[in-house]
């Protein structure tokens, strides 16, 4: 059973717009992505590296950033999801006395629960690096390199309510060597291969559906019995995997007396393949019946897939103020967010029950072991995955983003922005918790070493509107706030 738990935590963590980080260097944190079109020196090569050859300077350059990403602790209630379970039994005359002992509903919990999203405060590094131009055919070739964690999450909740993301850990680390082209003053482009890389451990609570019929042999009678609830699940997986994708870029300057540019950025679905290991418990609680745990071992693999990425961006300067307009689709509706499979399955069943068979003159004369009749590999079959399943219902996101840069004097730059970002979880229905974003940035730069080097800080918050989430929280919006510190080097 907890394959799919597995498979759906971890790859709804990586898609969703709350923990797919598009802010990856200290401009892009300070301008909330919106640099496509501008980008410039070393992190263009991840932003835009089309434009590495538009530099007035033909250097080589080195950026090194630090990114802290904090999400402040906060209070939520949710729709309670331990439904117990309700035991039916048919059969005949004779075995009705042990049917009396079936029949009834068992454990099941409060319709609301409450849980706490312990804070997060997780360091991330990225390097930038873009050579200086050189001339190959008569054409202007620039090659770069960045080092980036596209997507993570580090979440430790409490609580009935918070058990689903009780302890997980994402790594994804993107490995994107690119050359660009820039074959006039109207027109460049640039392509790029990405290797990805991608870990986990997780540690989780669900409930998961389950309709399970099982005939009970009674008195040389048969009984049929139903089981409709939930049953509690723990899981404890691990995964990795490496992929490969593939990222294009251009950028169009059309007129020859103004700098407004058009740029168009694409990056490809990649593909993983996660190999890991699954120890699942489940428990059983169907009163005298059948009660205590059922255990799982097994190997998995999980195939995901981290769908294209398409941005399209206007930029235009007025005076010392430079201006900039992206917008961005992620075809999250096309994407296959998750498929899984398990192999070499060990189960262990610690399941005991038993009920009477034959009463006579008020005593117990005949018992009849119940607990016998749990078949794991049946109850696995019947469990209901789609119910929990965090990838229903996606949809591809847009997101709009404004970003101002205002040169105030050679030495320094300072950074506002502004963007909507949609999710493309739907709302209301249990997944990983995610909601519509409102993002503000802010940063600037100082030049140092005559002009070898810059500093830089920069700060980003998305506000989440989780007024139709799942998740209530009682501390009003939710937040992602990234801080970034940099540096860079010419030479």
């Amino acid at each position: 059973m907890g394959i799919f738990f597995f498979s759906s935590l971890l790859f709804s963590s990586l898609f969703s717009s709350g923990f797919r980080l598009t802010e990856q260097s200290l401009n892009g944190t300070a301008l909330s992505s919106a640099y496509i079109a501008g980008a410039y020196g070393a992190d263009s090569t991840y932003y835009n590296p089309a434009n590495m050859g538009w530099d007035d300077n033909n250097k080589h350059e080195l950026e090194i950033n630090a990114t802290m990403i904090y999400i402040p602790a906060f209070d939520f209630v949710t729709e309670g999801r331990d439904k117990g379970m309700t035991l039916t039994c048919t059969g005949s005359a004779l075995t009705d006395s042990a049917c009396s002992d079936i029949r009834g509903s068992y454990g099941g919990g409060a319709a609301e629960v409450e849980g706490k999203g312990n804070k997060t405060l997780q360091p991330v590094p990225k390097i930038f690096y873009k050579t200086r131009s050189y001339n190959l055919f008569g054409i202007k070739t620039n090659f770069g390199l960045s080092f980036t964690t596209p997507s993570g999450l580090a979440m430790d909740w409490d609580g009935e309510g918070g058990g689903f993301l009780d302890d997980v850990m994402i790594m994804m680390l993107e490995l994107n060597p690119v050359v660009s082209f820039k074959l006039s003053d109207h027109f460049s482009f640039a392509v790029g291969i990405r290797g990805l890389y991608s870990s986990g451990e997780f540690n989780n609570t669900l409930y998961v559906p389950i309709a399970y019929t099982t005939t009970q042999g009674m008195m040389g009678q048969n009984a049929t019995v139903d089981a409709k609830g939930t049953t509690k699940v723990t899981q404890s997986s691990n995964a990795a995997a490496s992929g490969l994708g593939y990222n294009f870029a251009l950028t169009i300057r059309p007129f020859t007396k103004s700098d407004f540019r058009i740029a168009v950025t694409y990056r490809t679905n990649i593909h993983m393949d996660m190999k890991g290991s699954l120890s699942a418990t489940s428990y059983v609680d169907m009163g005298q019946m059948a009660s205590g745990t059922i255990g799982m071992d097994a190997d998995l693999t999980l195939s995901a897939d981290l769908p294209p990425i398409l941005n399209i961006a206007f930029m235009k300067s007025f005076g010392r103020l430079q201006t900039e307009f992206v917008i961005e689709k992620t075809y999250y509706g096309s994407a296959d967010i998750f498929e899984f499979s398990y192999s070499n399955q060990r189960f262990t069943n610690n399941v005991s029950g038993k009920v009477c068979g034959l009463y006579l003159f008020g005593k117990c004369t005949t018992w009849v072991d119940t607990a016998s009749y749990i078949d794991p590999a049946q109850m696995l079959g019947a469990a209901d995955y789609s119910a929990v399943a965090y990838g229903n219902g996606w949809k591809d996101a847009m997101a709009y983003r404004l970003g101002l840069t205002f040169n105030y004097s050679p030495k320094l730059k300072l950074m506002g922005s502004f963007a909507y970002d949609k999710t493309p979880a739907p709302q209301g229905q249990f997944g990983i918790p995610d909601a519509n974003a409102y993002v503000f940035g802010a940063g600037l730069r100082y030049q140092i070493w005559n002009g070898k080097g810059d500093v830089g800080i920069a700060y980003n918050i998305a506000l989440k509107d989780n007024s139709k989430s799942f998740v209530q929280s009682k501390d009003g919006m939710g937040q992602l706030q990234l801080l970034t510190m940099g540096a860079k080097y010419r030479f």
